[in-house]
């Protein structure tokens, strides 16, 4: 896999190991989160260790346990920088199946971002091949390519390292509460079909309200419904809603703050790889969220139809 061979091409919306910033000066210094995925028959390079409700950094929290595989990756990305001085290692994070790994070019380099990688790729072979005594091309160990996320304006860096701390402890998880992240890619409401995500038990609790503000309401019958919504979710009423409107998003975050439960309707797809981002993943860890969605294609636009649409189904999700 040379620099050559490997271009930019656009952001496509959805999760993906081998996701590029369209455009993007790759020779120019820069913060790049990295994400590179295992191959189907690579060995797995650890497993997850410790308890999912022990908060990251305790003892006893989740962890990962790396394999010979794991141990080799991890020294060969801390080597990295020794290698090329050009480089800055903020943090990694090896995880099972895949590798994560946020490094800052510091200077304008004449290489391309691609060449690093590559070589990285290759001593992480190199050494693989001589624990297993054999041949092994890097191809065996990761998928071809990978996701690079550049450090923009509206990402933070502080969050990111946040993010790649914590891989451990989401997916512990997952695995020890798989019932708050139940995927169902055909959930039948009425004659339609949805995808659904999280806390399937939520869809049958008898205690359901729709959320939504109108612009009929006056200052009091707003005022009286807010009130309304929010004693009900302090007793365990589940609030249903797309949560569309400034004023029903504060509504969910009081909600939330008092301990209710959500579901969440929203109009596109679930991309393949699709994990909540972090604020649902919490409410999911807890089994407070579940989300339904239209299922409709990745980008397809926010309409004044399809609000009305999602709309209706909270009402009768309110009644189911």
């Amino acid at each position: 896999m040379s620099s050559s061979e490997i271009r930019p091409f656009k952001e496509t919306g959805q999760n993906s190991y081998h996701r590029r910033a369209f455009c993007h000066d790759y020779f120019a210094p820069f913060i790049y989160h990295i994400i590179l995925k295992k191959a189907p028959d690579c060995e797995s390079f650890g497993v997850v260790d410790g308890d999912a409700k022990i908060a990251p950094g305790n003892p006893g929290c989740a962890q990962i346990q790396e394999s010979k595989l794991g141990k080799i990756i991890a020294k060969s990305i801390l080597h990295l920088p020794y290698e090329f001085p050009i480089l800055k290692l903020h943090q990694f994070c090896v995880m099972p199946d895949h590798v994560h790994l946020l490094i800052q070019v510091l200077f304008r380099s004449d290489k391309h971002l691609d060449f690093y990688i590559d070589s990285l790729r290759s001593v992480i072979a190199t050494k693989y091949s001589e624990e297993a005594n054999r041949i092994i091309n890097d191809e065996e160990i990761f998928e071809t390519g990978y996701c690079d996320k550049p450090l923009f304006d509206d990402r933070s860096l502080d969050g990111l390292y946040q993010y790649i701390r914590a891989n451990p402890h989401r997916l512990a998880m997952r695995r020890q509460y798989p019932q708050f992240f139940q995927r169902i890619r055909a959930l039948r409401i009425g004659n339609k079909v949805y995808e659904a995500y999280g806390n399937l038990f939520l869809f049958n609790n008898p205690d359901k309200m729709a959320v939504r503000i109108s612009h009929k309401f006056s200052a009091e019958e707003k005022e009286q419904k807010i009130a309304a919504w929010l004693s009900e979710a302090t007793k365990g009423t589940v609030l249903v809603s797309p949560f569309i409107s400034k004023e029903e998003k504060a509504i969910r975050d009081r909600a939330e703050a008092v301990g209710s439960r959500i579901i969440l309707i929203t109009h596109e797809a679930f991309p393949e790889r699709f994990k909540p981002a972090a604020h649902d993943f919490d409410l999911c860890t807890e089994g407070r969220l579940l989300i339904i969605s239209f299922g409709l294609p990745i980008g397809t636009p926010l309409t004044r139809d399809i609000c009305l649409q999602m709309n209706a189904l909270a009402e009768i999700l309110a009644y189911t």
